[in-house]
């Protein structure tokens, strides 16, 4: 039994001499001793290797019998183990090595995790909070308007115009006309700039609303709460929401965005949410690939139905990428960034997959652009 344990099972004196090894130490330890030259038939050397401290307490050990160290955490080989030595009272020691590394990369990389989602969480209740503060002042811009409106200037139109031959007589009838036109012109004006205001502030509304949405998604996610809403979704709306929420960044960046989105196509049924996700992604990875230097920043974004699929492409014109590149871009860590964690299109493609599509990123060679392409079946 001790000699196929599945631990490094040893006997040794009291001096270190090793009395007995089992297969798996013989495996593990014989090999550190000889890269580092040591003497074979003892232990001490070994532990003062890789355990000063857990030699100087056998050393120190006062007792006739009795446990030196228990599941202490020693590391070589670039390797965990967990070394337990007891004293028996013929003198001799039983030293047992356990290869924890499995283990201890998981936890760390449990830890890990649990730092990421708790910054994750408060990443995102920070958000939450700067969404409501814009959602607050939206409600306020369109109060105020509805407050001032354009009664008293209209008001002040018609009287002119009404009175306009009198006014004729003191200022003359190309000025009195001249006035009336103006106050017209300033009605108007006012108006449009209302309307304008107003049909800004929907529609900035209406994004908050799909990031407060996105928001509730991400936090189940981070809770471990996924409960994915599946329903009938027309992906032509999707993609106008999300180009909605970039309008304002590929407008700061100059790119040209050309839609050919058909006003019918088919419905599909998934998260809406979540393929919002895919296709903000999709579209700033895009608007990142554009050299900001460029002549030409373009996006394409086209829509189609054929062969019983309904298929969304996002083209441009960006730096495109080389063949060994497009093999890894869905690889989890892989990315291309210098700030990127590599999750962006590994998630993504999770997502798609989860709705039973297809997701692939093609390019023709470095400078020459990128098309993602993605496939649903109808």
């Amino acid at each position: 039994m001790m000699k196929h344990a599945p631990v490094c099972l040893m006997e040794i004196r009291e001096d270190g001499h090793l009395l007995e090894m089992n297969l798996i130490a013989e495996t593990i330890l014989r090999p550190v001793m000889a890269e580092n030259g040591l003497d074979d038939d003892n232990l001490f050397p070994l532990l003062g290797l890789v355990a000063p401290e857990v030699l100087k307490k056998v050393k120190n050990f006062g007792s006739n019998a009795g446990l030196i160290v228990l599941n202490e955490l020693i590391g070589f080989s670039q390797k965990q183990f967990t070394m337990t030595i007891s004293k028996l009272p013929d003198g001799t020691m039983v030293v047992s090595i356990d290869d924890i590394s499995e283990k201890h990369q998981a936890t760390l990389e449990r830890s890990v995790m649990q730092g990421r989602f708790e910054i994750a969480s408060d990443v995102l209740h920070d958000i939450g909070n700067a969404i409501v503060g814009i959602g607050s002042n939206l409600t306020r811009m369109r109060r105020s308007l509805d407050q001032q409106g354009s009664d008293n200037l209209v008001k002040l139109a018609g009287f002119f115009s009404v009175q306009q031959a009198l006014i004729a007589g003191a200022l003359g009838d190309v000025k009195a006309a001249a006035v009336v036109n103006m106050l017209n012109s300033m009605v108007e004006t006012q108006k449009a700039h209302r309307e304008d205001i107003l049909q800004s502030i929907v529609e900035q509304t209406n994004i908050i609303t799909h990031v407060q949405e996105i928001l509730h998604i991400q936090r189940q996610y981070v809770n471990g709460q996924v409960a994915p809403d599946r329903r009938n979704i027309n992906l032509r709306g999707v993609i106008e929401d999300c180009l909605s929420m970039q309008h304002a960044s590929m407008e700061k960046r100059g790119i040209s965005v050309t839609r050919n989105v058909p006003e019918q196509v088919p419905s599909i049924v998934g998260d809406r949410t979540r393929l919002m996700q895919v296709i903000l992604n999709i579209l700033k990875n895009s608007m990142e690939a554009i050299d900001m230097t460029g002549v030409e920043k373009d996006i394409w974004v086209r829509l189609m139905v054929a062969d019983g699929l309904l298929s969304l492409e996002i083209k441009d014109n960006g730096c495109g990428f080389d063949e060994a590149t497009g093999k890894k871009l869905f690889d989890r860590g892989f990315t291309t960034k210098s700030s990127g964690t590599g999750l962006g299109l590994h998630n993504c493609r999770s997502i798609i997959q989860s709705h039973a599509g297809d997701i692939t990123i093609t390019s023709e060679g470095r400078g020459k652009g990128s098309m993602t392409t993605i496939t649903f079946k109808l």
